[in-house]
């Protein structure tokens, strides 16, 4: 028998999932179907969370944070005014939740590849760096934090943290179990900087300003293949070696 509570819990989801379309599984019992009623509720609302998401990316972007609306991104997203209070509160909440969402694969972006110190693993880790720098909701986040980071100090503290600044210590501990550095060419951490900032090279500026890019996909590949020769044979490899 299954009590009261979880059977008022069942003909509840079941309500909503009549009125949704989504039946019942009719094979299934009273407790498995509340236990599917629960996934198909939550998957729903992870996926109005997620079309928030994009809304705001696309619409920062279009429009920049100030003269993006709530309204907007309700109306781009087809959801409801109340899911925006619930899930992100206002609009600095969704940009947490979007520094939150784009600063979460730092650790997928700098990686564990055991080669990282061949010519082929730092080029796979500099498109990885490339690729998440310039991908639409980081460089609306980017923006936005450019010219409001005043206004939400504390936000921009968190995309620098959880960012760049860990960025920064993931390659540092990288770097420093490289074989292959000489003394004197400076710390882990100046190294990973320098890297960075070479592979990244006039794309990330270009993408935040607006200004079409440079190249191709085979261009910025071709940048940082480039870019890691040049590395290598300036921290340790003999030059053409």
């Amino acid at each position: 028998m299954v009590d009261g509570g979880r059977i008022c819990l069942y003909r509840t989801v079941q309500f909503s999932f009549i009125q949704g379309d989504l039946e019942p599984d009719k094979t299934f019992g009273a407790e498995e179907n509340i236990g599917l009623a629960r996934a198909k509720i939550q998957a729903r609302g992870l996926a109005r969370r997620q079309a928030m998401l994009d809304a705001a990316t696309e619409l920062f972007l279009e429009q920049g944070f100030e003269r993006t609306s709530l309204s907007d991104i309700v109306s781009r997203s087809k959801g409801s005014r109340s899911t925006l209070y619930e899930q992100f509160g206002n609009k600095e909440g969704l940009l947490r939740a979007m520094v939150e969402e784009i600063t979460g694969d730092v650790w997928e972006v700098v990686g564990n590849d055991e080669d990282l110190f061949s010519e082929e693993g730092l080029v796979a880790l500099g498109m990885r760096f490339v690729r998440s720098a310039l991908a639409p909701r980081s460089i609306a986040v980017f923006r936005v934090l450019i010219s409001e980071a005043h206004r939400v100090p504390e936000i921009a503290e968190l995309f620098f943290e959880r960012g760049p600044r860990t960025c920064e210590i993931l390659l540092a501990e990288r770097f420093r179990s490289a074989p292959m550095i000489r003394e004197g060419y400076g710390t882990p951490e100046q190294l990973g900087q320098i890297f960075v900032g070479a592979v990244l090279g006039v794309f990330h500026a270009r993408h935040v300003l607006g200004l079409p890019s440079p190249g191709t996909d085979m261009d910025v590949e071709a940048h940082v293949r480039t870019t890691v020769r040049v590395f290598l044979d300036g921290i340790g490899r003999p030059a053409g070696g």
